[in-house]
């Protein structure tokens, strides 16, 4: 990133770049924890939730938002769904984390030694992100290939269907996130309540399902420059 940042290249391609490689040190991680153990990271995960019982979970206090009147039957169905989604989830999860946290450490690093004075590639408000105009066709033919390589049976199809539409809905999502920065912005709307309506968006499956929809529909009819006079950047 700091190479991107210093030679003045595109700063969302010292992100990306930034990504890869953290995905890549977790995954030398995960394979020096296999080579030293004898047990992949997700055999270990997958016994340690098969220890956790629902009744553990109870005793500890813990209970689902609108499952305290549910029946016994239910609760452990939805609990044992609530693993399964958990175990699925990891690496599309970590991809998520390793993207976000290389966004903020660009944008972090970058504030810092703007402040030297150096000239260096900055990141452009988010309200002007942008993903480019092929990636639906793009998400289109990664889940096709993935698809058939899936039918397979050398991966595991839940797994890796499960994560490219984590990963799918999270991009496109971020798009939405950042449509909604640029109206707020024209409508001179402030600050805290964009973040405030974000933060619910993010945080429900009704908000993130209208954040994807939002994003995909910005790619295709690019409605920030159809409908709005202001400046992205």
């Amino acid at each position: 990133m700091m190479r991107h940042m210093l030679a003045g290249r595109s700063a969302y391609r010292g992100i990306v770049e930034g990504s890869l490689t953290a995905v890549t040190g977790v995954t030398v991680v995960f394979l020096v924890f296999w080579a030293v153990t004898g047990a992949t990271f997700f055999e270990v995960l997958n016994t340690g939730l098969s220890q956790i019982t629902l009744k553990d979970m109870i005793d500890s206090g813990y209970y689902t938002m609108g499952m305290q009147d549910a029946d016994a039957d239910t609760m452990q169905t939805m609990f044992e769904h609530v693993k399964e989604v958990m175990k699925l989830a990891v690496p599309g999860f970590l991809i998520v984390v390793s993207m976000v946290v290389a966004y903020l450490n660009y944008a972090t690093i970058s504030w810092f030694v703007g402040k030297t004075g150096r000239r260096i590639a900055s990141l452009p408000p988010f309200r002007a992100f942008s993903l480019p105009k092929n990636i639906v066709l793009g998400s289109l033919l990664i889940y096709l290939l993935a698809y058939l390589s899936a039918s397979t049976g050398l991966i595991d199809k839940s797994l890796l269907m499960f994560n490219l539409e984590l990963l799918f809905t999270f991009v496109f999502s971020i798009q939405g996130l950042a449509v909604m920065f640029y109206f707020g912005y024209w409508k001179k709307i402030p600050k805290v309540v964009v973040l405030v309506v974000a933060a619910i968006f993010v945080f429900t499956w009704l908000g993130q399902t209208f954040l994807f929809m939002l994003g995909l529909t910005d790619i295709v009819l690019d409605i920030r420059k159809r409908f709005s006079p202001v400046k992205l950047s």
